[in-house]
């Protein structure tokens, strides 16, 4: 049985990552170590935590092989109720705009792209076809 879901990113600098993430209301749930230079830290929204780990921790612990990659093969989806304002808001926190909020052909969704401070890309998603 499942009791959480988590995505983890690889980072190669988790304090920008993390300082991007709070500024976008998302609260730090765990850390390690507890004290001294973080090197995982996850934060949490509507019940998905995001795990920010450091790539070169990662490889020294358990030679995981990972590292953080400018052209991002994935994406982590925000569901809000206003993608303009949060998109504003994403890139003021220090996100990079990649495709700012745009409409779906039958105009039910609009969506914008953009990247996190490692250069994670993030979709941003507003139903509007209720409300």
């Amino acid at each position: 049985m499942i009791a959480q879901l988590q995505v983890n990113l690889f980072c190669a600098d988790v304090d920008a990552c993390l300082a991007f993430y709070t500024r976008l209301g998302l609260t730090e749930a765990f850390r390690a170590p507890a004290t001294g230079p973080v090197q995982h830290v996850e934060v949490e929204a509507a019940g998905i935590r995001i795990g920010l780990t450091s790539a070169e921790v990662a490889n020294d612990l358990v030679n995981l092989g990972v590292a953080p990659s400018g052209t991002p093969s994935t994406e982590i989806v925000f569901w809000c109720d206003d993608v303009d304002s949060f998109y504003d808001h994403a890139v003021a926190a220090g996100g990079t705009s990649v495709v700012p909020p745009v409409d779906s052909t039958d105009n039910r969704l609009r969506f914008a792209w953009l990247r996190d401070p490692d250069a994670h890309q993030l979709k941003l998603v507003q139903n509007r076809s209720h409300g």
